[in-house]
């Protein structure tokens, strides 16, 4: 949603800049598209990591200093210590 929100504030602001009367609206018009396009391509790459970032699963888990390679194999053994 919010790469889509910059991606058309750039577009809206490209065609201002086409349109402007003088030098200097142009100019402040393209230097709007260009930092609406720089907020874009963060707010795509936020996104992205974001993504990333959940839907990766860990090779690894850590819980108490000891290492797992699937997340259940330590609540098998924090219940295999309970019982002893």
């Amino acid at each position: 949603m919010e790469p889509t929100y910059w991606l058309t504030r750039q577009k809206e602001e490209a065609i201002l800049a086409h349109g402007a009367a003088s030098a200097e609206a142009k100019l402040v018009h393209h230097e709007l598209a260009t930092r609406y396009g720089d907020k874009a391509s963060q707010a795509e790459a936020d996104t992205l990591a974001r993504w990333g970032i959940e839907r990766i699963p860990a090779d690894r888990f850590w819980v108490n200093g000891f290492s797992y390679t699937n997340v259940g194999d330590a609540i098998k053994e924090a219940v295999r210590g309970a019982v002893k």
